[in-house]
């Protein structure tokens, strides 16, 4: 029996027998939840979920769950349009609905792909380097970890085309993959909250929305801020700034634009049809909400606690030496600037300008180093002090982190470069797709600014093009063009249009307004670009609907001249 009548078969069973044997029957399936949830899980993620523990500690909780279910939604709307129309969301677009927007998102999730690749080669090279393998801590051992890393990506991704066991056999290594990043990281929570341990009602509160953390200043601070006195003005502004930036910047990217128009080309291709429709739906909570809330929400607690030790170890600043100082020389450079003015902190000599820091209480030296990024080095180290093994646990969950997502995005890009060129989704052209993301490797070893070069575009353009990705999405579910007859009605119809409605009002606002904000030097790039993608978009809309008319009217004449 093939894959695709043995899941008729479970689904149909299912829809019998309802209940919790129904849930029962939909865990046989294997669904692309766990490939969606393996791509979102990424070096950007566990940089975000460090950010917002260094930041606002258990508060933050709620900032990427939320996000993940608003994605969620979104990812609901367009399963929906394209299990019922069986068609790819890249050919609806182009041929059905806006062909501007459909080589508009398809063009950034490449990118997309490329930027988040690019990453997970770096920090897979450096954690291996400084937790699991002293030895390779080197710049000739990090490039070595990259080319393994690299290595078993692109045999992966090769056999990830082959029928029978080895196709399985990818389904069921993902699976452990994801399961195993869950283990590790209940594992290491346990470990840390049995010592420091904030309450469970401080835990669940933090899931709680809380819009007050981008106007108002984390409670956590508030402490040091008192201890401030005077120059609490100076520090308080720069605190509330990054926590709005980093809120704002994880709260919009936690699902890409390529995870969007990945989804519809997975599902399509393991032969779902209408029937898969309510599993899908299941699939995507169970398979990608749920281990993601609990991964990240794992790594902001171990953030929030491995940032609490490293401020307490932070020496008094009399004993601090001049290299010490380095490191937030700049911002306290600014601090001192505040108080005596430019001209006097110009003035001062070298040894001065240290003795002038080293004069500033603990309290300000911690609140300086709140304002540096928390690296994943440090975080280890710092979890790692009173239990060892912590280190070889966290630092194999980060590996498997940029390992899985390297994996997955190669496979994901082999489809949308077939999609995009039309050619069957297998052979040479999928190869040539998979194989591009592999230049990505060498970039975090040969480009010093990657992220002013390549990142950063990205960001910029999955944020630009988002808001209107996402009004498409709900504009398509009630087309009766599209859609036809199985356009969503009655209650459950109102659900779906209302779960997409505020997905688009929370994630496509939050990218609006990064995207709008962006510049590049005083030139407003995000303006520009949000104002052309719209003017394209609402052109390749009309052009559209102007030919469909001036087709039929074709046709009409045609009929009428014969």
């Amino acid at each position: 029996m093939s894959e695709s009548l043995r899941e008729a078969k479970i689904l149909e069973n299912a829809r019998t027998a309802g209940g919790i044997s129904k849930l029962f029957s939909y865990s046989k399936i294997s669904g692309p939840g766990i490939w969606i949830a393996l791509a979102a899980l990424s070096a950007g993620s566990l940089v975000g979920s460090l950010g917002l523990g260094q930041k606002l500690g258990t508060e933050g909780l709620w900032i990427q769950t939320w996000a993940m279910i608003f994605g969620m939604f979104s990812l609901w709307t367009v399963s929906h349009i394209v299990l019922n129309s069986q068609q790819s969301l890249f050919s609806l677009l182009r041929n059905e609905w806006n062909p501007s927007l459909g080589l508009w998102l398809a063009g950034s999730a490449m990118i997309t792909n490329f930027a988040w690749c690019m990453p997970q080669f770096r920090f897979g090279a450096d954690i291996t380097g400084s937790c699991l393998l002293p030895f390779l801590d080197h710049k000739i051992g990090k490039v070595s970890i990259a080319f393994v890393i690299l290595a078993c990506s692109v045999f992966l991704s090769i056999w990830y085309e082959k029928s029978g066991f080895r196709s399985k056999l990818i389904q069921w290594l993902l699976r452990a993959m994801l399961w195993s990043l869950l283990a590790m990281l209940l594992y290491a929570s346990v470990i840390v909250q049995t010592t420091t341990s904030p309450s469970p009602i401080d835990i669940l509160s933090g899931f709680i929305p809380n819009i007050g953390h981008f106007n108002e200043v984390s409670q956590s601070y508030e402490p040091l801020l008192e201890k401030a006195g005077e120059y609490r003005s100076f520090w308080e502004p720069k605190l509330l700034n990054q926590q709005r930036e980093l809120a704002l910047i994880t709260f919009s990217s936690t699902l890409g634009v390529n995870l969007l128009f990945a989804l519809p080309l997975m599902l399509l291709g393991r032969g779902w049809k209408r029937r898969h429709n309510g599993f899908s739906k299941f699939n995507l909570f169970v398979g990608l909400l749920i281990p993601f809330v609990i991964c990240s929400s794992c790594i902001t607690l171990l953030s929030s606690t491995g940032y609490e030790k490293y401020t307490h170890g932070i020496p008094s600043p009399q004993s601090l030496s001049h290299d010490d100082l380095q490191e937030t020389a700049e911002i306290l450079s600014q601090r001192l600037i505040f108080e005596i003015g430019q001209d006097n902190f110009e003035d001062l000599p070298p040894f001065e300008q240290d003795n002038r820091f080293r004069n500033l209480s603990i309290h300000e030296h911690r609140l300086a180093h709140s304002l540096l990024p928390f690296s994943v080095s440090e975080w280890v180290n710092c979890l790692s002090k009173e239990n060892s093994s912590l280190k070889y646990i966290l630092g194999a969950s980060v590996l498997l982190i940029s390992f899985s997502t390297i994996v997955i995005l190669m496979i994901l890009n082999g489809h949308l470069f077939c999609e995009v060129l039309n050619k069957p989704h297998r052979g040479a052209p999928f190869q040539s797709g998979s194989l591009i993301l592999a230049i990505s490797s060498v970039g975090p070893f040969i480009l010093s600014d990657q992220d002013h070069w390549v990142a950063d575009p990205s960001y910029i353009l999955s944020l630009a093009i988002l808001p209107f990705a996402l009004l498409s999405f709900i504009l398509m579910l009630n087309s009766k063009e599209i859609l036809g007859r199985e356009c969503p009605n009655g209650f459950g119809g109102w659900s779906v249009n209302l779960a997409a409605f505020l997905s688009f009002i929370c994630l496509g606002s939050s990218s609006l307004y990064l995207a709008w904000n962006q510049k590049w030097g005083n030139f407003p790039i995000g303006q520009c670009l949000v104002i052309l993608i719209g003017i394209l978009v609402f052109v390749g809309y009309f052009s559209l609907k102007i030919k469909k008319l001036s087709n039929r009217i074709s046709g009409l004449e045609t009929r009428l001249d014969s």
